[in-house]
């Protein structure tokens, strides 16, 4: 994830939780002590949020701050990440095939349609499997 998509999803969790509450704009931009169109350009993912005013508007949304990230409050902090996990897969390959495992990875995450990630998948495994029998 890009910071611009990172933003993109902190301001739609803004969004959704807003609404949630049955806020405004208005309402949430005076809770917080700025221009509703601020707001508006926070919940577009437009203008990145400060560290500290997200802090604020999680106490506005009456929230935890981990709401605005994809954190699993539940999950240990031990836990592996599915990021250090390819690290790993990619770092144990030589040479070209590492390359072209890392390309794959970032290539596929920059894919927005869910059904069209699956069907890679299953592409993949399909043909994987039919290269396996040969």
């Amino acid at each position: 994830m890009t910071c611009n998509d990172l933003d993109v999803r902190i301001g739609e969790r803004i969004r959704s939780q807003r609404k949630q509450i049955g806020l405004s704009q208005k309402e949430l931009a005076s809770r917080l002590d700025i221009v509703f169109q601020q707001l508006q350009k926070h919940e577009n993912g437009t203008s990145r949020v400060p560290a500290s005013r997200l802090y604020e508007i999680a106490r506005a949304l009456n929230t935890p701050i981990s709401h605005f990230f994809d954190i699993n409050e539940r999950e240990t902090p031990r836990r592996t990440s599915p990021f250090s996990e390819i690290s790993a897969i990619v770092g144990a390959q030589k040479g070209k095939l590492g390359k072209q495992i890392l390309e794959l990875v970032k290539a596929f995450m920059k894919i927005k349609d869910e059904d069209a990630r699956a069907d890679i998948v299953s592409l993949v495994v399909r043909l994987s499997d039919s290269k396996a029998r040969r």
